[in-house]
């Protein structure tokens, strides 16, 4: 088995180089979770977390109208998403009904309320989207390609590691 030192040698990464990556992507996913926390007001003093929005987002765009589609869009157990499912109903924002073709299935739509929150939550998608193209305009796009691959192997790193430390 290869050493650490090894490895690095051969991929021409060094220690401080390695660390720099660490160090930044930590502070982004921090970052990213503070971001994630970020309550926003809907109009009449209602205030939703951005995972309700998600779900909201998802059921919204047809991308997601059960908790099995939606726990495989978010990875996330059906069990956390059951529970913002449910959240959100009792608030009025979703309807749930039994699927016809299956009485174990639950399919989710917006209510009007709903509507007006997924309203909100395209808009605010929309506009972080275009701040967003503006920080990526000084990339090239083979650069933004890679990154979107390194994101990939970074989440492969990550998924190998969790399912090791869970066996």
């Amino acid at each position: 088995m290869e050493t650490i030192r090894e490895i690095m040698k051969n991929n021409e990464i060094t220690h401080e180089t390695l660390h720099k990556i660490l160090i930044q992507f930590l502070r982004t996913t921090k970052k990213f979770n503070e971001l994630e926390k970020m309550i926003i007001d809907v109009g009449d003093g209602e205030r939703l977390y951005p995972s309700e929005f998600h779900v909201i987002g998802a059921i919204g765009y047809n991308k997601g109208n059960k908790v099995t589609e939606l726990s495989h869009k978010f990875g996330i157990t059906k069990g956390a998403v059951s529970q913002v499912v449910n959240k959100l109903y009792n608030k009025g924002y979703i309807h749930k009904e039994k699927n016809e073709k299956s009485s174990k299935e639950i399919v989710l739509s917006l209510t009007e309320k709903g509507e007006k929150a997924f309203e909100i939550q395209a808009k605010l998608h929309r506009k972080m989207e275009i701040e967003f193209i503006k920080y990526l305009e000084y990339f090239e796009t083979e650069q933004i390609d890679s990154f979107i691959q390194i994101l990939g192997k970074i989440e492969d790193f990550i998924d190998a590691f969790l399912s090791e430390e869970q066996q």
